[in-house]
């Protein structure tokens, strides 16, 4: 089997097994079960690379640094929903295979997350209760 093949045949499990637990992890944290989901942040001001965290399913929204040497360290405070979005080609290019990009607005700026498709409904919930109100209450989760 030709190398190409075998990297296509690999990257097709990987993306069937992140798939799949994914949707375990969202049916666990409905159930309520405390889990960790994935979530990417970025401030569009500082540029376009996202750092990866995560945050508790269930309560309110903190996200935390997955690693220490993460370059964002913290969010800003009160996030209020904006809307969620499918990523952008360029944006592809720097984000996992799978996942919606949420736009939220702070007094310090616009702040973006990526979160997995599986996920986002349950990360804008979370946003809502912890953050202050939205203006337009007309706004919905997809």
């Amino acid at each position: 089997m030709s190398t190409a093949v075998c990297v296509f045949v690999g990257m097709v499990i990987g993306a069937l097994l992140a798939a799949w637990r994914a949707r375990r992890t969202a049916a666990r944290a409905e159930a309520g079960e405390a889990v960790l989901f994935r979530v990417g942040a970025n401030l569009p001001d500082e540029g376009r690379r996202y750092s990866l965290g995560r945050v508790l399913a269930g309560g309110e929204f903190r996200w935390i640094p997955r690693w220490s040497w993460t370059r964002l360290r913290r969010l800003p405070a009160e996030l209020r929903y904006v809307r969620a979005r499918e990523a952008t080609f360029r944006e592809m290019v720097w984000l996992p295979i799978g996942v919606l990009v949420i736009e939220c607005e702070s007094p310090a700026g616009p702040v973006r997350l990526w979160a997995r498709r599986e996920h986002v409904v349950l990360v804008a919930a979370m946003i809502r209760r912890t953050g202050t109100p939205s203006p337009n209450p007309n706004l919905s989760i997809p």
